[in-house]
């Protein structure tokens, strides 16, 4: 079993900010376990997002190696993926007949409608009324 580490630690092997490795935790790039409510990473799957799971242990990436890496072209798969994403967005746009910003500031008092004082329809129409002179 491999040894299991912190995110700090991870952060400081990878060189980059504790938030950024659960920025990689949150979207799967790393794999990770919760212990309670600690993080743990095995220390194989950062070697692995790290690029040294080929025989490369101990050696860092060279900057020419991360830009190859980095500009490497889509395969087939991720296109296609990419193709359907785009083909979904039309259907996730909403049309709204209020003020942007009324939502806003109906949003900002949130608490109002957790508390079970009002519903998000009266705090919206009590914003996007127009202020009395």
């Amino acid at each position: 079993m491999s040894r299991l580490l912190t995110v700090k630690e991870v952060a400081e092997r990878l060189r980059v900010h504790p938030m950024t490795v659960r920025r990689h935790i949150k979207s799967g790039r790393l794999r990770s376990t919760h212990i309670g409510r600690a993080v743990r990473i095995p220390e194989e799957a950062v070697e692995t997002l790290a690029g040294r799971e080929h025989g490369r242990e101990g050696q860092e990436m060279s900057k020419e190696e991360w830009i190859a890496r980095l500009l490497e072209p889509p395969t087939p798969e991720e296109w296609e993926r990419r193709r359907k994403a785009f083909e979904e967005m039309p259907k996730l746009a909403v049309k709204v007949d209020f003020p942007v910003d009324a939502l806003v500031r109906a949003a900002r008092r949130g608490r109002e409608i957790t508390g079970g004082e009002k519903t998000w329809e009266e705090l919206i129409a009590e914003e996007s009324e127009p202020l009395g002179d």
